[in-house]
């Protein structure tokens, strides 16, 4: 994320996005390849599929996979730079990490999933991005870092709501295929918003410092990340994969205080973190997992 924020400081988002998404898209093909020839040498019993009932048709499975491209591949993604662009890459890391909160409530009203006790650990978080979604204070929309914090929560409910749409898939495809078709289908919408937004900012991306930022977020971040991250949680569970979750806005913060943004570590940041990871922990105690 402070990555990120070094090049969107020089260059418009919409740009960035593009570029980087393309870099990205070409890491999860290889990723997605790489997997593919794994699965030939090494195959599974395919019982995955006897929980459907009935399995999702041609058409309504990539009528779903089409829904998580606008959410996650689509609205996250700008959601996402524009109010990085607004905000800092601290308060990003710590709002973005709210994002399970979301996936619980939204599985709450739309899957009918039971929390029980669970919910005082979502009242914990949800005080704790309050907290720094509003951290200056005060509730006027000339705040500092206000819109950018609106952007950045709402691009969490986006991704969020993606995750919800497409746990069906999940049972006929690896989430790194999934992340591939979404990246591929939603690159002409990234393309067409820098020429929709009046961008000129394409001929700088030559610059040696902003290349360097997107190589970066797109190959690592966005790409190989997002691999390594599946291939632990393939390994450990994701009740155990779940726990690093919290070193990202830990992580994040200090990046950003080391890096060219010096960013400082505000007590309000401080507590809205403690109160967001504190929250989570707790959820995960208390909450049942769905059959």
């Amino acid at each position: 994320m402070a990555v990120m924020k070094l090049a969107i400081t020089a260059i418009d988002p919409f740009t960035f996005n593009a570029v980087r998404l393309s870099l990205s898209a070409l890491t999860l093909a290889v990723c997605v390849w790489l997997e593919q020839k794994n699965d030939r040498r090494n195959p599974v019993p395919d019982t995955a599929t006897l929980s459907l009932s009935p399995p999702p048709s041609a058409l309504r499975k990539w009528l779903i996979i089409a829904g998580f491209a606008i959410m996650a591949g689509g609205f996250y993604q700008i959601l996402f730079a524009v109010g990085m662009d607004r905000t800092t890459a601290g308060n990003t890391a710590l709002i973005m990490s709210s994002m399970p909160m979301w996936i619980a409530i939204l599985s709450f009203f739309l899957l009918r999933e039971k929390l029980g006790i669970a919910w005082l650990g979502l009242i914990i978080t949800f005080a704790g991005t309050v907290i720094v979604t509003l951290q200056k204070g005060n509730f006027s929309l000339a705040s500092e870092n206000l819109l950018g914090n609106a952007l950045i929560l709402l691009a969490a409910m986006a991704w969020s709501l993606g995750a919800i749409v497409s746990r069906p898939l999940l049972k006929l495809i690896s989430p790194i295929q999934l992340a591939f078709y979404a990246t591929v289908g939603m690159l002409p919408l990234h393309y067409l918003m820098p020429f929709l937004m009046g961008s000129h900012d394409f001929d700088r991306i030559q610059e040696p410092s902003i290349m360097l930022c997107i190589f970066y977020s797109g190959v690592f971040s966005t790409g190989l990340a997002y691999a390594m991250w599946n291939f632990g949680v393939q390994q450990l569970g994701a009740s155990h994969a779940s726990v690093y979750q919290n070193l990202v806005p830990l992580i994040a913060l200090l990046a950003a205080w080391l890096s060219p943004l010096g960013e400082t570590i505000t007590p309000i940041q401080m507590l809205g973190g403690f109160l967001i990871i504190f929250g989570l922990f707790v959820t995960r105690r208390l909450r049942t997992p769905p059959p």
